[in-house]
């Protein structure tokens, strides 16, 4: 004869969203202790404890005991808890180094350095003419010339050419740039 504990399972792995209620009430409060115990931070163990419940749902028709589903809620809510403090650390990392990097003189040389590059080659692409430019930018986007001549409702042949003319107009006009960056 089926227990109470198996047809409340059962009604679980069938979709019952009060069964899922039911078994959310039983273990949620137990679940958000256990996950303090890894994060102090309430709302970030509430949201943990949530996902965990998700995942337990999406997964609703692999559990046959309830002693299962624990365990998997348990590990889950821990393995999230670890996945959590993890991130924590190297973003903590990440903000010390980027800090010092900052403060760099090279830094602020490699940025003023990029940012001008950027602009210069932005400036001369917006010199090409429009219709080579617009297939160039398509191309950069990474749309293959069929496409393009598809877009555009062109030959491909048009789109070769134009991009032929595109990359000759920007080697001559940005040939004294990449001179420039070679010394840089």
């Amino acid at each position: 004869m089926p227990t109470t504990a198996n047809i409340a399972i059962d009604k679980f792995r069938g979709g019952s969203q009060s069964a899922f209620k039911n078994l959310y009430d039983k273990y949620y409060e137990a679940l958000f202790l256990f996950g303090q115990k890894y994060i102090p931070n309430s709302d970030v163990v509430e949201d943990l404890v949530q996902e965990s419940f998700i995942k337990v749902w999406e997964k609703k028709s692999s559990f046959f005991h309830e002693a299962a589903l624990k365990a998997y809620l348990y590990k889950t809510v821990r393995n999230a808890c670890l996945n959590y403090l993890d991130h924590q650390k190297v973003e903590r990392n990440y903000e010390s180094q980027s800090k010092e990097d900052v403060l760099s003189e090279d830094y602020f040389l490699n940025n003023v350095i990029d940012e001008e590059v950027n602009r210069i080659i932005a400036e001369t692409v917006n010199k090409l003419p429009e219709s080579a430019r617009i297939i160039y930018l398509l191309s950069l986007k990474g749309l293959k010339n069929a496409e393009i001549a598809e877009d555009l409702n062109i030959s491909i042949n048009t789109v070769k050419t134009q991009k032929q003319r595109a990359s000759k107009f920007l080697k001559e006009n940005l040939k004294d740039l990449f001179t420039m960056l070679l010394f840089l």
